[in-house]
């Protein structure tokens, strides 16, 4: 029969009259099967509704079942929710719903890094033989300070600096308990004649640049022990060396004179007395200086004043250097390919700089240390009101965030910050002889508001180093009472440490506090 003749059929309403029982038309066909199907999926739906709801049940006890059976102070805890989360969101979603469940998965992942994060800072732990004491050659019982500690590259080594001038190599092998053998040098020498405030490594950790008082920097061998050359040209006190990134000859120094010179052991350099001596290939003078041009701050020895605290050479290009100084909390970034000729009291103009904060509005503080997160996109300053402030690296302005804390207190240009290889852990020293480790999220900002207090020193803890590492969390810090301590993360012994009142006074303890706001 053709669809026209049906569809008269269909629509002539004497048809079930005139020919006896009303015939079925293809709309009665599509009707009924519509109708049907209907029926077919409320009733899959009731089936479905009824699986879900089983599934979400065995769910919860699946997770409950996992937070009983792994502890809580261990890290495969995190672990384990995770993956039970997953398996079981995966059989709740199905096979038809599979970008759902990878989109629970990546939620769950998150949180549950976050919490893994935390287990892991709360494991902190440094034992007795983790710490080092640094006395004086001459008077052993006076003790030292040190000023500044650094991780090689590959961290297999650990560099020292103090006030009587000497450079310290430690090897950093796992802390152990239980051994006999504590922290000692592998390595040790003279420097310079006065005080070392900065060491850094090159890239094949074969050499090593030294900061001092004495108005100069000295390269040395490690191995050997044997200088390599010094480089002359400031007038005052040395703060801050960085090595440019991926390069085996050029370097940056700061100094309290307020200027920041550029170094190439390539060239400028001449032989006397039998060691070469380099001048600096550019200098850019009064980098944090204040002053108007009519009425120049003084400084020490006719200088102008605004000391030049801390720089960082940055990744993503690497002709750029960050700057911070002792007049302000901005931070400058110079081309270290132009020369800086300016004019008498002039002062230079960066290539970039950050904004001041509203809450740093009005008396100007200083900016103690400075450092880079591991990608190179996030800048920290420690500044002298008692904040840490997070810059983008890449396009400078206004600070992202602000990180406090009540156990944080910067009151001086010797409290150091230090980021982890990872990048969710950003550790500074503290007034207080505390050190504070944020935890950070992908954004690089403490947005959790959990951070770990480290009981680590009786006086101002002033630097810290993170191990570069990415499969050992270690972290290195220094106070000013003269003691190294090697923290690791060992969620057995943080555990004895802390009820173990024999231990609570030679270990250190982590403990892990959330922000009032965040909880």
């Amino acid at each position: 029969m053709a669809l026209t003749e049906i569809t008269l059929r269909a629509n002539n309403r004497d048809t079930n009259n005139s020919r006896g029982p009303r015939q079925t038309t293809l709309f009665d066909s599509l009707g009924a099967a519509q109708r049907r199907h209907k029926r077919q999926r409320k009733a899959a739906g009731q089936e479905n509704a009824s699986i879900e709801n089983s599934r979400a049940d065995a769910t919860e006890k699946a997770v409950k079942r996992a937070r009983t059976e792994v502890p809580e102070c261990t890290a495969e805890r995190p672990q384990k929710l995770c993956e039970a989360r997953s398996v079981l969101a995966v059989r709740r979603f199905g096979m038809s719903s599979a970008h759902t469940a990878q989109r629970y998965r990546q939620r769950q992942s998150l949180a549950m890094d976050s919490v893994f994060a935390t287990s892991r800072l709360a494991s902190l732990v440094s034992p007795a033989t983790g710490v080092f004491q640094l006395y004086a050659d001459t008077e052993p019982q006076r003790g030292v300070l040190p000023l500044a500690c650094k991780y090689s590259a590959m961290g297999e080594q650990l560099a020292l600096v103090d006030e009587s001038g000497f450079v310290s190599v430690f090897g950093t092998r796992t802390v152990d308990a239980q051994s006999d053998v504590s922290l000692e040098p592998i390595l040790r020498w003279k420097a310079h004649d006065n005080s070392a405030f900065d060491v850094e490594w090159r890239a094949d950790c074969e050499q090593m640049v030294t900061a001092s008082a004495d108005e100069t920097l000295r390269v040395w061998d490690v191995e050997h022990q044997q200088c390599m050359g010094s480089f002359v040209g400031h007038a005052q006190t040395v703060r801050s060396v960085s090595w440019r990134s991926a390069s085996m000859h050029c370097f940056s120094s700061a100094s309290r004179d307020g200027s920041i010179m550029i170094w190439d052991s390539r060239c400028n350099k001449e032989r006397v007395d039998g060691e070469y001596v380099y001048r600096p290939v550019n200098v850019i003078g009064h980098a944090h200086n204040l002053g108007s041009s009519k009425k120049p701050m003084r400084g020490k020895k006719g200088m102008l004043g605004g000391s030049v605290t801390a720089i960082c050479h940055l990744q993503h290009n690497t002709d750029l250097l960050a700057s911070v100084g002792s007049t302000s909390e901005i931070v400058k970034f110079w081309d270290v390919r132009m020369k800086a000729h300016v004019r008498p009291f002039a002062l230079p103009t960066p290539a970039m700089s950050t904004l001041l904060s509203t809450s740093s509005a009005g008396r100007s503080r200083g900016t103690a240390s400075l450092s880079l997160d591991p990608d190179g996109t996030r800048l920290y300053s420690a500044c002298n009101d008692n904040s840490v402030y997070v810059h983008n690296a890449m396009m400078p302005g206004l600070p992202i965030a602000r990180l406090t804390a009540p156990e944080f207190e910067c009151q001086s240009f010797n409290v150091g910050t230090s980021m982890s290889t990872c990048g969710r852990h950003l550790a500074a020293g503290s007034s207080s002889g505390n050190v504070v480790v944020w935890e950070l999220d992908r954004m690089g900002t403490n947005s959790s508001g959990r951070r770990a207090v480290l009981q680590a020193h009786t006086k101002e803890a002033g630097c810290v180093a993170w191990h570069p590492g990415r499969d050992k969390m270690q972290l290195a810090t220094c106070g000013d009472d003269g003691v190294l301590r090697l923290w690791e993360e060992n969620a057995r012994l943080a555990e004895s440490a802390k009820i173990d009142p024999t231990k609570q006074c030679s270990w250190g303890v982590s403990q892990v506090v959330c922000s009032s706001a965040h909880r």
